[in-house]
């Protein structure tokens, strides 16, 4: 084996570090973006319950808002 077939290896050898490198470092940043995914789906499922009770809220408060003007109503013919 010659001294340029040895630089061929050794060329390789770095190249293909490289390439572990890459996909270990891409890897890792895939799992935290599935972990900050995660987080923001779990923040739109709370936001959502939220707003499903703050829909209920004003409902009720619309309801006795009605209530009340139906009494002023009878009051006042």
């Amino acid at each position: 084996m010659g001294l340029e077939e040895l630089e061929q290896f050794g060329l390789l050898e770095q190249k293909i570090e490289s390439l572990i490198s890459l996909a270990s470092s891409l890897k890792e940043e895939k799992i935290n973006l599935e972990k900050k995914i995660q987080g923001q789906e779990e923040k739109i499922d709370s936001l959502a319950g939220e707003i499903e009770m703050l829909k209920a809220d004003r409902d009720l408060v619309q309801k006795k808002i009605a209530a009340l003007l139906e009494k002023i109503e009878e009051f006042n013919p």
